[in-house]
């Protein structure tokens, strides 16, 4: 069987129906589209050559009359008196003008008919226009004035030459109706919008709404129409003040200088072309149909081959055998063959491909994440441990130095217990934001004032002076939000300590709660270093910071910002922050839904001081820390036990039971689990011993282990000497 081109057939498919007809519809719908925009323009030209005229012509009557009445008698003899009651008759004749001015050349109203004779007239609105008429012995049309009352009106001006000389102006004040029945006289279309437009392009009078657009400038698109054409006549597209598109024509009178712009409704214009387009399209679609049925009567021959390709392709993406179809067409024995070799060569290397690009990806990618992470985080991470674990050093060697008098031994005492409380925050933060990435921080949530909260965060801040080289503004709103205190206030610590450490002293730091909508919005913005745009994007990525100075003068590990993010999706809630750049400042904003105000709920009273000496055992392998606690427990008057290991913990608790027992859980020989374990069985009807973990793992599931174990409390080291106080007066409450 002979095999015949594909080509061969597609070619006559695409000859006979689509490429010629829609070449002739396009140049045909082109050029009447084309003709259709310039007769409408000719059309507007038109238009607007009659108008100009007649708005020329209705400036001439007035002008006109003007000159009538400058011939007056009474002028050349001097009796304004006599000429004043002229005018009042005169302008008695023309309901369109507001009134009549007599003015000498220097501007100067020596009559006018809305004064009464006598009365002190001030100078002529539209001086320039008075000039022009002085100087050139001619009718002057000025532009449209607003007179002292606010009526608006053009000033109609006709020297009064007498011996060669201009001995007064007369001016006639025409109100911009008049223009307005010019308009209507010439029975345009509804639908067409006419305008006037004075020698200074401010609107004179118009077809629509003629009041509210009165002394106003042309659109924007039609102010660009006039200056794109310098001649006296134009014409294009622009938009109505109403933001319709129009067809637009104008024609701008040598005699007044005064233009006359129509536009008419683009839908108008292009009807008849779109009723070309329709018979247009509809040959078209005539032929298009043609063409359609050929192509099927020519591709019966290839419709079903082609198909069995297209089956065998889809089997080759889901890795089925292949059903190859037998066809006389030589492309289509080509594909097929094509098909099948690929086939082969996919069951052949897709496995190694796909795993070689696995483990390249794979590999290439944590390389560079463990990378740049431990650079960054070991550089930060050494920088920050070696500053406390310095002053800690100096400060030991003056504890221990033989001439230290009383001042520097408590300076010492100072900075050790500065430095541990800094070692302590870097220790939680590292850990909070590891739980934070990892999405294991448990959260206790309450119904909480977020001001309330904001407050008492800058109170405290305010009460250690870290508050006092800035400017703190609060703007706080009472609005409830459901959410875990401590977490809350671990945000406001970390947004108002991040304003702290980059606004120079002197600046100002605003702390503001307030709701928007549905979302409770704390914003902490200052007016410091501020942001470079792409900081802006990362700011909340773990361990980046602004840019650093060699000295970093201020600290931290660039997890912050990361836990304030981390705590706000928690709280189901969002951070986001901005900057205009560097030097200007940056805010920050964290959103929480917004819950209603709880009932007041009933005050509880305070919790009561310790009222008695409490028996304590410390159940610790490390000497130095089981040694500082027990001096710090005796100096509160308790008494303390100490053992080593869990052996020695057990044995002391069967000697005898105390209040509260400080357990270490990672004990040697039995650990802390064992020994709580065992404790609980040696109670016998005693009053039991409040079993307080001691750990460095604070975790979720560390607390959840503790508790089954049989403890009451969990505390991270370093212990807080705050919280086990609370623990002795709970005891004893």
């Amino acid at each position: 069987m002979q095999a015949k081109p594909l080509r061969r057939r597609l070619l006559l498919l695409a000859a006979a129906g689509i490429v010629p007809l829609a070449a002739m519809a396009g140049i045909g719908l082109y050029a009447l589209i084309a003709e259709d925009r310039e007769q409408a323009a000719r059309t507007g030209l038109e238009v607007t050559r009659a108008l100009a005229t007649a708005v020329d012509a209705e400036l001439n009557r007035s002008i006109a009359v003007l000159q009538g009445l400058a011939i007056g008698p009474a002028l050349d003899s001097g009796d304004l008196t006599r000429y004043y009651h002229s005018m009042l008759r005169a302008i008695e004749t023309r309901p369109d003008w507001l009134t009549i001015t007599l003015a000498d050349p220097s501007g100067q109203q020596l009559l006018n008919t809305r004064r009464t004779l006598g009365t002190p007239l001030p100078l002529v609105l539209d001086l320039a226009s008075l000039q022009e008429a002085v100087r050139t012995r001619a009718p002057a049309i000025g532009a449209l004035s607003e007179g002292g009352a606010g009526s608006l009106a053009v000033p109609v001006r006709v020297p009064v030459v007498r011996n060669g000389e201009v001995r007064y102006v007369l001016t006639a004040a025409m109100k911009p109706d008049a223009f307005v029945a010019v308009l209507e006289r010439q029975r345009l279309p509804r639908d067409w919008v006419v305008s006037v437009f004075d020698a200074a392009k401010m609107r004179v009078a118009r077809s629509r709404m003629h009041a509210e657009f009165l002394n106003k400038p042309p659109a924007p698109s039609l102010a660009a129409l006039f200056d794109h054409n310098a001649g006296d006549e134009g014409s294009g597209i622009t938009r109505a003040l109403e933001g319709d598109q129009i067809y637009t024509a104008f024609t701008r009178s040598r005699f007044s200088g005064w233009t006359v712009a129509i536009g008419m409704p683009a839908a108008a214009v292009d009807a008849s072309a779109w009723r070309s387009l329709a018979a247009y399209g509809g040959g078209l679609l005539l032929s298009l149909v043609i063409a359609v049925l050929t192509a099927l009567l020519v591709a019966r021959g290839i419709a079903r081959p082609i198909g069995a390709l297209s089956e065998a392709a889809q089997a080759l993406g889901r890795r089925q055998p292949l059903a190859l179809p037998e066809a006389d067409i030589l492309e289509i024995r080509a594909v097929a063959s094509a098909l099948a070799a690929a086939a082969v060569e996919r069951a052949a290397h897709e496995a190694e491909r796909e795993n070689l690009l696995l483990r390249e990806q794979t590999a290439r990618a944590e390389a560079e994440r463990a990378s740049r992470a431990k650079d960054e985080f070991l550089a930060m991470l050494g920088h920050e441990l070696r500053n406390p674990l310095g002053a800690l050093s100096n400060a030991s060697w003056l504890l221990q130095a033989p001439n230290a008098d009383a001042h520097t031994t408590q300076r010492a005492k100072e900075v050790i217990a500065r430095q541990t409380e800094h070692l302590k925050r870097l220790t939680d933060d590292l850990l909070d934001a590891a739980r934070a990435m990892l999405g294991k921080i448990g959260l206790h949530r309450a119904p909480l004032d977020l001001a309330a909260a904001a407050e008492g965060l800058l109170n405290t801040l305010q009460s250690a002076g870290r508050l006092a080289a800035h400017t703190v503004r609060r703007e706080l709103e009472p609005v409830w939000i459901d959410a875990d205190f401590t977490r809350v206030e671990q945000i406001v610590s970390n947004l108002v300590g991040n304003a702290l450490k980059y606004t120079p002293p002197g600046g100002t730091i605003t702390v503001r709660v307030a709701r928007s909508g549905a979302d409770a919005v704390l914003t902490v913005a200052d007016d410091g270093a501020g942001m470079p745009g792409d900081l802006v994007g990362r700011v909340f990525d773990p361990f980046v910071q602004g840019e650093r100075e060699l000295d970093r003068a201020h600290g931290g590990l660039g997890i912050g910002l990361t836990l304030v993010k981390r705590l706000a999706e928690l709280h189901d809630g969002s951070a986001s922050a901005a900057s205009d750049g560097p030097g200007r400042g940056s805010t920050f904003v964290v959103r929480f839904p917004a819950i209603a105000p709880p009932q007041a709920a009933r005050t509880r009273p305070g919790a009561e001081k310790p009222r008695r000496q409490c028996d304590v055992l410390i159940v610790e392998d490390n000497a130095d820390a089981a040694s500082t606690l027990r001096s710090l427990l005796e100096l509160g008057g308790h008494k303390v036990r100490v053992a080593r290991d869990g052996q020695e913990g057990l044995a002391a608790l069967r000697e005898r039971l105390p209040d509260l027992a400080l357990i270490d859980l990672g004990l040697p020989r039995i650990d802390g689990y064992e020994v709580a374990r065992r404790a609980r069985a040696l109670v016998n009807g005693q009053r039991a011993p409040l079993l307080v973990a001691v750990t460095g793992y604070g975790l979720p599931d560390d607390r959840r282990r503790s508790a089954a174990a049989g403890f009451d409390e969990h505390l991270v080291k370093p212990v807080d000497f705050a919280a086990l106080q609370a623990l002795l007066a709970r005891f004893n409450a």
